[in-house]
């Protein structure tokens, strides 16, 4: 089927309604009616782009994290310095595109999300970290890779934490903030921030 914009919006909608259910309950619990009725749609619509409820979250899933492997491949050459871009370009860009998908990466790493997927997103992360390190993904450096598992479940965290507070705390934290806080520790180490924002 052509992927046309209306096709496009179509399955726009249908994830939208998905989301907002898995957002509250177990996917298991979860039925295409639900989801087809929630959307403005029938079952035989949701058909034409799905084949059952795990296909949607598998796709879903893919696109989402499609698109991530090429910003984080992005952001990495640029902190290698391979890309030379302005600091506020490319965290417009970040958020930009963070902010498109947040509330389905909150869900998707929240209570009732899918575990495997945030363990797609370190593998990329890390994978990325790899290549730009010089470090065949087939040999493990053991020490490095504690490191890279320290450094990526810390700031994966951190970004979870502020998606869960994000209504809660904004203005006052913002996305912006977290970015700031992610690079002074890694700039200037723990002990430094700590001192920086035990007042803040």
């Amino acid at each position: 089927m052509k992927d046309t914009h209306r096709s496009h919006e179509t399955k726009e909608r249908f994830k939208k309604a998905f989301f907002a259910l898995y957002a509250e309950r177990k996917i298991e619990t979860i039925t295409i009616k639900e989801v087809a009725d929630l959307a403005g749609f029938n079952r035989g619509t949701f058909y034409l782009y799905y084949k059952s409820i795990y296909d949607l979250l598998q796709k879903t899933e893919q696109e989402l994290l499609d698109d991530f492997a090429k910003r984080v491949d992005f952001h990495i050459k640029f902190y290698y310095g391979d890309i030379e871009i302005a600091d506020d370009k490319i965290f417009e860009d970040m958020q930009t595109n963070f902010l498109e998908h947040s509330e389905y990466i909150r869900i998707l790493n929240g209570e009732n999300g899918d575990p495997r997927f945030k363990s797609r997103m370190k593998n990329i992360i890390k994978d990325a970290y790899r290549k730009y390190a010089s470090i065949d993904n087939s040999v493990r450096v053991s020490k490095f890779e504690y490191l890279l598992e320290y450094i990526v479940e810390a700031n994966m965290s951190l970004i979870q934490y502020w998606l869960m507070n994000r209504e809660k705390d904004s203005p006052r934290v913002t996305l912006k903030d977290v970015w700031d806080i992610m690079h002074y520790v890694s700039e200037h180490g723990f002990k430094k921030a700590f001192e920086m924002y035990i007042n803040k």
